[in-house]
């Protein structure tokens, strides 16, 4: 069955291939971004022409994380557009690097902002929608360091994603691991993605299957650029 799915930071990497994977499956995807008027408006015609060259649904839609006000609007035109949202997939993030006693707390209040608060901005607008169905998904997309695979300077991050890890285990207890409806009416489980684990996971939310393409060349360019980082500390 074909499903609405919104999915935040979209605008490359991970989010981006995701968002191509899951049209390219049939479902109706919003490939939510900053600024779909101004920087990122190239990446606002290539999800365009992806969609007319493959004859799939993905959309983009301006959607900041950071904004209450700007979730709030892209959730209700998504749910006006379509008359429902199914899943929502919290992939927006932001990563820094350093020793950690370099980052001052309001550095460090930002970090959070991202990773953690964002994800209560969306669910602030999103889950409301999903209780009135009684059905939906919510899938967080996380990373390993917060299980304590954690690379040299990047302790704030780590904590951030550990931090929004957190939020989907107090939020709903599951009874399996394979996301199941829950008394809610809907599923919610964080997703670590690394490079040992990634290539080899498939995501299964009651018949909402993707497989990322070419994730493993985005992992080679994502650690082709934290080596640069280091490179340019020294």
């Amino acid at each position: 069955m074909n499903k609405v799915i919104v999915i935040t930071g979209a605008l490359s990497g991970f989010g981006a291939l995701t968002a191509r994977a899951l049209s390219r499956e049939g479902h109706t995807v919003y490939a939510s971004m900053r600024e779909t008027m101004g920087r990122n408006v190239s990446q606002v015609e290539g999800a365009k022409k992806f969609s007319e060259e493959n004859g799939v649904n993905l959309r983009t839609i301006e959607l900041d994380v950071a904004s209450q006000e700007s979730v709030d609007a892209a959730i209700d035109q998504i749910v006006k557009d379509e008359g429902r949202v199914d899943v929502v997939i919290h992939n927006a993030g932001h990563v820094v690097f350093g020793p950690a006693e370099a980052f001052t707390p309001e550095q460090l209040a930002e970090l959070y902002d991202v990773n953690v608060l964002s994800t209560q901005r969306v669910n602030r607008a999103a889950l409301s929608h999903l209780r009135k169905q009684m059905n939906g998904r919510v899938v967080w997309i996380s990373s390993s360091s917060a299980a304590g695979e954690t690379p040299p300077y990047l302790a704030p991050y780590s904590a951030a994603k550990a931090g929004m890890d957190a939020l989907p285990v107090a939020r709903i207890t599951l009874r399996t691991p394979a996301l199941p409806r829950t008394r809610h009416g809907f599923g919610s489980r964080p997703c670590r993605a690394s490079s040992s684990n990634w290539p080899h996971r498939r995501a299964n939310t009651s018949g909402l299957h993707c497989s990322v393409e070419k994730r493993r060349l985005a992992i080679c360019l994502a650690m082709t650029l934290i080596l640069r980082s280091f490179a340019a500390m020294i």
